[in-house]
């Protein structure tokens, strides 16, 4: 069963590097080719290529599987392996103590059988520890292969996509904005009245001319303001101030 696994992985691994072959090249005939015919072949290309890395992703997930399954199973041989060799040890120990002749063809055979089982153990652990290095390393290339993903392309993400949504200005914004510029203009339209009312103090009552604020005399007509003298005779009580004659 893992052999054949890794064989369909292998030749998805195969396939990945033949079409990224295939996208580097056309990426360097690039200036010399049309530019529609360029994206077509490099969308085709480019498709083919996620398709396959998608379904090397799908099945690294059995590889685990039997990786983990295969360290299983050497921990179990190995623990075999220590104690059939420890069995092998115990019978020489004891023939060389004489508790066994070496004549004995009972001590023989068990002798003998014990090695066989503690050999057969061996390559049975041999061969589980190559099966798992091997599918280490099939791991490792699935690895480096969907890290990398479709050249130019960016990583491979098994994910499905995600829309990105345009930016929406908020209802809220809006009203807040004309909250802002009502206010603005409610103040500046104060100011104006202010202005207007500063104007109209200024007006000769005569003519009806605007002067400039510190006149007392209309520049127009040279009528009094009476308004704009009582104001300063108001301000400045010269009865109060001291002058040196």
């Amino acid at each position: 069963m893992a052999e054949v696994l890794e064989k369909k992985i292998l030749d998805l691994l195969d396939r990945r590097e033949e079409l990224v072959g295939r996208l580097h090249n056309l990426e360097n005939m690039k200036p010399d080719t049309n530019n529609r015919v360029y994206g077509k072949i490099r969308d085709d290309y480019s498709n083919q290529l996620q398709t396959v890395l998608e379904k090397i992703s799908d099945k690294r997930g059995s590889l685990e599987e039997k990786a983990q399954e295969l360290s299983t199973q050497i921990a179990d041989q190995e623990t075999i392996f220590t104690n059939e060799s420890d069995k092998v040890d115990e019978l020489q120990i004891r023939a060389q103590l004489g508790e066994f002749d070496h004549g004995n063809d009972e001590f023989k055979d068990e002798l003998k059988q014990s090695e066989n089982d503690r050999d057969k153990t061996s390559e049975k652990l041999d061969k589980l520890r190559r099966e798992l290095n091997e599918l280490n390393g099939v791991l490792s290339d699935v690895d480096n292969a969907t890290s990398t993903g479709v050249p130019g392309g960016g990583t491979f993400v098994s994910s499905p996509k995600v829309e990105v949504e345009e930016d929406i200005i908020d209802i809220e914004d809006d009203e807040l904005i004309e909250e802002i510029d009502e206010d603005v203009i409610e103040e500046l339209d104060i100011e104006a009245e202010e202005l207007t009312e500063v104007s109209e103090e200024n007006k000769c009552p005569s003519c009806g001319h605007l002067n400039p604020p510190h006149l007392v005399i209309c520049e127009e007509c040279n009528a009094e303001l009476e308004d704009l003298s009582q104001d300063l005779d108001d301000e400045f009580d010269f009865d109060d101030m001291d002058v040196d004659i």
